[in-house]
């Protein structure tokens, strides 16, 4: 039998109502179980049962799914949810204003600052020019509009936008004309001061959001309009109103730096006592009266939040659509999602209610109405409304919801607290933040170039235009316009230089014959005096190679010089600088830097946040190294990324070093925790395929796999080291026996194979099909064995150090070791002869030889960038030929003629 369900009391909301008709529908279907309702619907019975609670309006998507699991009219239903949610949105006649700043004319309902409007109007009396400083959200506008102004009488307020000269003139010009106050303006920033004189007696003038002059404006009207204030100071009272984080790029501007000398005002969050007369006393003029749990519901909920007045008003606002008569309830407040999801969820229903199209325009407008951080946090930015890819309606709309606020022909956002709390907009932010910025930059330099009469050196070209063009799909009309030029002007650059490449190449082919008969020359004079000039090249050219490993930083220089010293003398040092410099002019980084090598996946850190210790990697997918996509990410509270499996498909995190997490790396779009396990021992590796994870404690070896509930003990004492082999099988161990260590290979089906006894510390490395190497962390030396630890040894290498960091190539055949700024490279083959290079100023952590293209993949320390190392010398001369540096011969060479250094 189907649970009863809790009656609807009364139907007097629309919400109520849309409840009980979706139960009515229920009713005509048969009044099917919500278990069977959620078959049919691909739903919880919960959120079924949610829906038609009464409690808040459902989404769409729950909606359309109910409908048609009742067998309802889909499009009828979709129409009446957008209707009502449209209706939502509307504010109505509450007595509180939203996320909107209160102007001028709400001062009979601005509450709770009477203190600092009272200490801000002595300061202003007693100082011609002052600031007000404040965070974000923190009430800078209200208190400058709603309590400064409507108690000083004559007064001017505007915000700089991207011209402040415009927005002065338009506010100061009276009968006069704007165009013409703006010409008087531009020539003389100091005629403000004449024209505030003019306008009226002791005026205050309040230039609100003055950190727009930052964001917005050019530098020169950026200091067009400090020196201009600063000046009128005295003809009139000026007021700036600044976010906090701005400060110090007021500081950069002397004049501000005098004019705010002891006339500076820090408006902080407002206090409890303050919040309940904001809460309390407009809704009292209206006669209305709040619960007092929900007025403590509110203080204690606002408190924590940055921007408390415009979240409370907003969420005031939405419990007002919700009051019982004459009370604002606490039942009602809760009904709205309170101010965590308030503000959220009025934006999420109006963005749900637009048709898809409308969905993608709105994107765009919130996109552009937002600045991106560079070292603050994002504010919003005033546009025009001609710039904005959308119709009125839907401007109308969003404004109506109290989104964004329009004004005469410019559109905002109405309070920065939609930055935060909107979850959908930090979304968009975040993911698109580069070209977000790419965007701002394209829309100012398209500006630019049509106020200069559409000149052509104002175009993009280059990497900027490449960037502009994959930008089209969110480009306006104008910045489209500037786009296309860019392309043509861009084509007619192109088809010149094809023809210069033509002649070009005529004057190249005469140059090569003279340099043929110039080497022919100088190998003549190299063979009649070789030998009194060998030891005098070989030691240029030890020089040589000397300063180019002195040389990293500009690597193509670097690789030019080292090669010009291995054509003077081809000595093994400048042939180790050539395979340095090539490979240091090969690095590269991905998002802030590899955490690890890359193979199928590469790992990124991603983000460090100081105050909460989180970390954050980032994966990367695709089979292209140079063209990985981003995909899903790893979040630490503390801890690092300890271990990855040789398949890429398990990860072991360390939170501290009790505490470590499994992560299942299956989707790389999707990294899930697998697992957290608390109190067992440190995970030392992990088999290739991620099922066995080895540690060692209390002198004895243990393993576990992903899901046990404990970790497995084998047999004996002494274990000073412990790792997996790769195919998962078994363990090797490194046991002290008095001033010996035996390492021994324990099989987890019982067996013991010995493997070797030195005297001294171990480490372990074991590669694939049962390989391992054994460093001696006291006397510098390293022992590659075969599967199974086979006796004979692949590998005997002294001098190489104990912390070296050592790894097998992914087929097992090459080993590379990396210690500092020392590398190592063998073939276990014996195909190839061992290398052994220096590159002194670099610090290398990885390093892992990759035989599908015949490099060594080599991992900075300081910023993660990855370096490839071609250890086949004929290919590293061909790729620096490819793209050769000029080399200064006579400082490094005197006395010789440079000979071809490329073939």
């Amino acid at each position: 039998m189907p649970r009863l369900e809790r009656p609807l009391v009364e139907e007097d909301t629309p919400v109520l109502k849309f409840a009980g008709d979706l139960r009515r529908l229920r009713r005509v279907a048969g009044l099917p179980s919500y278990r069977e309702l959620g078959r049919l619907a691909n739903y919880s019975p919960a959120a079924l049962s949610e829906a038609v609670s009464g409690r808040r309006l459902p989404s769409l998507a729950v909606t359309r799914a109910f409908v048609r699991a009742c067998g309802g009219d889909v499009e009828e239903w979709t129409a009446r949810w957008r209707e009502l949610a449209a209706e939502s949105a509307d504010h109505g006649d509450a007595p509180y204003v939203g996320l909107a700043a209160y102007q001028v004319t709400d001062a009979d309902r601005f509450f709770g600052r009477e203190a600092e409007v009272g200490r801000l109007l002595a300061l202003v009396r007693e100082r011609p020019f002052v600031g007000v400083f404040g965070a974000s959200g923190a009430g800078k506008s209200s208190l400058l509009r709603a309590g400064l102004a409507a108690q000083w009488g004559e007064h001017v307020i505007i915000t700089p936008g991207s011209d402040p000269i415009t927005e002065l003139a338009a506010a100061l010009a009276g009968q006069r004309s704007p165009v013409d106050v703006r010409t008087e303006l531009a020539a003389d920033p100091e005629h403000l001061r004449v024209l505030l004189r003019q306008a009226a007696d002791d005026l205050l003038l309040v230039v609100d959001q003055f950190e727009e002059a930052f964001t917005l404006c050019a530098e020169p009207d950026r200091r067009w309009l400090v020196r201009a204030l600063t000046h009128a100071a005295g003809a009139a009272r000026v007021v700036l109103g600044v976010r906090a984080d701005f400060y110090g790029h007021c500081a950069r501007h002397p004049e501000l730096l005098d004019a705010l000398h002891r006339s500076q005002s820090l408006v902080g969050p407002m206090s409890p006592e303050q919040l309940r007369r904001a809460v309390i006393e407009p809704a009292a003029r209206r006669g209305v009266s709040l619960e007092n749990s929900l007025v403590a519901r509110l203080i204690a909920d606002v408190a924590a939040h940055q921007g408390a007045l415009p979240l409370a008003s907003h969420v005031l606002v939405e419990t007002w659509h919700r009051r019982r008569g004459a009370v604002l309830t606490l039942a009602g407040y809760e009904d709205a999602g309170g101010v965590e999801h308030a503000l959220a969820r009025t934006a999420e229903q109006v963005y749900e209610a637009l048709p898809e199209p409308e969905q993608q325009a709105a994107r765009q407008v919130f996109q552009r109405l937002v600045t991106p951080g560079d070292g603050t946090e994002d504010t919003r930015r005033r546009v025009a409304r001609a710039e904005l890819p959308a119709g009125d309606a839907l401007l109308d709309r969003l404004a109506a919801a109290r989104l964004i606020t329009l004004d005469r022909d410019t559109v905002e956002l109405t309070h920065e607290a939609l930055l935060r709390a909107w979850p959908r907009l930090v979304d968009w932010l975040a993911e698109d933040r580069d070209a977000l910025r790419a965007h701002r930059r394209l829309t100012s330099a398209a500006d630019a170039w049509r106020a200069h009469d559409r000149d052509p050196d104002a175009l993009y070209r280059g990497a900027h235009l490449e960037q502009a063009r994959r930008l089209a799909p969110r480009l306006n009309e104008a910045e489209r316009e500037f786009v296309d030029a860019g392309l043509a002007a861009e084509q007619d650059r192109e088809a010149q230089r094809r023809r210069g490449v033509r002649r070009l190449r005529r004057l190249v082919a005469c140059l090569a014959v003279l340099v043929l008969l110039l080497a022919a020359a100088t190998a003549y004079a190299v063979n009649t005096q070789f030998a009194a000039t060998r030891e005098r090249n070989q030691a240029l050219s030890l020089r040589a190679a000397d300063a180019a490993l002195a040389r990293l930083a500009r690597p193509r220089d670097a690789a030019a010089l080292a090669l010009a010293a291995y054509r003077v003398a081809p000595t093994a040092e400048a042939r180790d600088a050539l395979l340095i410099a090539r490979a240091a002019s090969t690095a590269t980084t991905l998002g802030e830097g590899h955490a690890r090598l890359p193979g199928r996946l590469a790992v990124t850190h991603d983000e460090y946040d100081r105050e909460t210790d989180e970390i954050t990697y980032r994966l990367w997918v695709g089979d292209d190294p140079d063209r990985r996509r981003a995909g899903g990410i790893i979040v630490l509270p503390g801890g690092f990324l300890n271990l990855i499996s040789a398949d890429e498909r398990t990860a072991v995190t360390v939170v501290h070093p009790d505490q470590f997490q499994v992560w299942d790396l299956a989707d790389p779009d999707a990294p899930r925790r697998a697992s957290v396990v608390t109190g067992w021992p440190f995970p030392q590796g992990i088999d290739a395929a991620g099922t066995l994870l080895v540690g060692f404690q209390d002198g004895a070896a243990v393993y576990w796999r992903p899901g046990d509930t404990t970790p497995t003990r084998l047999p004996g004492d002494g274990v000073e080291n412990a790792m997996p082999l790769q195919d998962g099988t078994g363990v090797v161990v490194v046991r002290r026996d008095g001033d010996r260590r035996d390492v021994e290979v324990r099989y987890l089906d019982g067996r013991v194979v010995p493997v070797l006894s030195r005297s001294g510390r171990l480490g372990l490395v074991t590669g694939p099909g049962g390989a391992l190497a054994v460093s001696d962390l006291d006397a510098a030396h390293l022992t590659v064995l075969g599967p199974a630890g086979g006796s004979t040894p692949l590998l005997e290498a002294g001098a190489v150090p104990g912390q070296a960091v050592v790894e097998f190539s992914h087929d097992g055949r090459a080993v590379s070791a990396v210690h500092r700024d020392s590398v190592w490279l063998w073939d276990l083959g014996g195909g190839r002869e061992p290398l052994s290079l220096r590159a002194p100023g670099v610090e290398f952590s990885l390093s892992r030889y990759d035989p599908a293209t015949g490099e060594l993949l080599l991992l900075t320390t300081r910023d993660g960038a990855l370096w490839r190392l071609a250890a086949d010398l004929d290919r590293v001369v061909r790729d620096v030929c490819a793209d050769p540096a000029d080399v200064d011969w006579a400082a490094h060479f005197p006395g010789l003629s440079p000979p071809p250094l490329c073939p």
